[in-house]
C-alpha cells in the first residue's frame, strides 16, 4: 500500500477491527458514524452570467471572486443512509469537538454506544476532548 510506510501487525490489526465493525449488522442503538471534515473556498461570480435563449447555453464568466473559506464537518452513517453536516468558519480541535458533542447529545443521543471512526488528524485524538472538555469530562462514564 503506498500510503503505509509499513504493513506492521498493529496495522494489520487495526484494520481487521475496522472492517469487522464495517460489517456488524445493523443495530439502532450502536450506530457505526464514520466522521470526516474538508475545507472550501467560497467564490462567487465576478459579473452576471447571460442567460440562456432558445438554442444558446447559458454563459458564464470564468473570473470570480472570493469569498474566504468555511470548514464542513460530516458524519455518515452507511447503514442507516444518514449523514449530518456542519459548518464552521474554521477546524479546530474545539469546533471539532463540538460537531461530535451535538451529535452525541442530538442524533445519537438515544444510542447505547457509538462506534465514530476517524482517520488520523491532529483534532481526532483523545487529547483533545480532553483539552475542551476536561479530563473529568471526557473519563466520566456518562459521557
Amino acid at each position: 500500500m503506498w500510503c503505509v510506510g509499513e504493513f506492521t501487525l498493529q496495522y494489520r490489526a487495526r484494520m481487521y477491527e475496522l472492517l469487522d465493525l464495517y460489517a456488524r449488522p445493523f443495530d439502532p442503538r450502536e450506530p457505526v458514524v464514520c466522521i470526516d471534515e474538508k475545507s472550501l473556498q467560497l467564490l462567487g461570480h465576478s459579473r452576471a452570467a447571460l442567460p440562456m435563449t432558445p438554442g444558446v447555453p447559458a454563459k458564464i464568466d470564468y473570473e470570480y471572486v472570493r469569498g474566504g473559506t468555511v470548514n464542513l464537518f460530516v458524519a455518515v452513517q452507511p447503514q442507516a443512509g444518514h449523514r449530518e453536516v456542519s459548518v464552521t468558519r474554521q477546524r479546530g480541535k474545539a469546533d471539532s469537538v463540538a460537531f461530535v458533542s451535538s451529535l452525541l447529545t442530538g442524533t445519537y443521543a438515544a444510542a447505547r454506544r457509538v462506534h465514530f471512526v476517524l482517520d488520523n488528524l491532529n483534532i481526532h485524538f483523545r487529547k483533545c476532548f480532553e483539552d475542551v472538555l476536561g479530563c473529568r469530562a471526557v473519563n466520566s462514564p456518562t459521557k
